[in-house]
């Protein structure tokens, strides 16, 4: 007996179901990410589905086709913020897709090369999402998230902005010791480019150790921080502002830090201060 499938029918169902565990994935990861790359990642689990249509592969290829699918959608979503941060969206968004691997036992369902087809009408298909994103939410709610609080940002210097993953640590309480304002700190390298060349020069020169005090004119300041490699002095600028959503936060400085591996869960460390300002619970 032939199953006819329709190629709309297929892309939208993915389309959405890979929203909802994409989004799922976030919240037991402690990520967030901007609507368009949510639907950038919702795209890419979409067209994952067409494995549907392709001949049978052996279990090991079918195996290797879903786990190079998922680390695509989930890059598109969240990017790639780190081995260990990445590898936690791959994980719980993969447990998420076997989780829903359930769902062939629903009267008309088909599966092939491990993607699923699920013959949903549009209402059942919304609310099959938001009951899973319901479902997860209450997980979060009742367990809390594993890495705290983390959601996307955008950091505004000049006419450049920069995509950044804040993350919000209750423990991060770095002040500017002179002014008492809050100090956001930023992984240098995924922030660099929107930097005016000066500062570049010096920054580089600073974390290379060429360069002992920040020239005058520039407008850094040193910061002291404790790290995991102990307490130091980093440097920091004012002039930036935080953006996410319609809020947006100024008049705090930003400290830049470089350590030999990148953070797996942010590039821009917040206080909870700060981060109330932008990204209210």
């Amino acid at each position: 007996m032939k199953t006819v499938l329709y190629l709309d029918e297929l892309l939208l169902v993915n389309f959405a179901l890979g929203a909802a565990l994409l989004l799922g994935a976030g919240l037991l990861a402690g990520r967030s990410c901007t609507g368009a790359r949510l639907l950038a990642g919702s795209g890419a689990a979409a067209l994952a589905a067409l494995g549907l249509l392709l001949p049978e592969l052996p279990g090991p290829l079918a195996v290797l086709y879903k786990a190079a699918t998922c680390c695509g959608a989930v890059a598109a979503a969240y990017g790639v913020p780190g081995r260990r941060g990445f590898a936690r969206l791959c994980g719980w968004y993969a447990l998420l897709n076997l989780l829903l691997g359930g769902a062939v036992l629903l009267p008309g369902a088909q599966s092939a090369n491990l993607c699923l087809y699920l013959p949903l009408s549009p209402g059942r298909l919304l609310a099959a999402c938001a009951a899973v994103y319901a479902l997860l939410r209450g997980v979060v709610y009742c367990f809390g998230r594993a890495q705290g609080r983390s959601f996307a940002a955008v950091l505004v210097c000049g006419s450049a902005r920069v995509p950044v993953q804040a993350f919000c640590d209750t423990g991060f309480a770095v002040q500017d010791p002179l002014t008492g304002r809050a100090v956001a700190l930023a992984y240098y390298p995924a922030v660099r480019g929107a930097l005016p060349g000066a500062l570049q020069s010096f920054l580089d020169a600073h974390f290379a150790g060429r360069a002992a005090l920040p020239p005058p004119g520039l407008g850094v300041r040193l910061v002291p921080c404790t790290t995991l490699a102990g307490p130091c002095l980093l440097p920091a600028v004012p002039g930036l502002r935080l953006q996410a959503g319609q809020r947006q936060a100024q008049g705090f400085l930003t400290a830049f830090y470089c350590p030999a591996a990148p953070p797996d869960h942010w590039t821009l460390l917040l206080g909870p201060e700060l981060a109330e300002r932008v990204h209210p619970l």
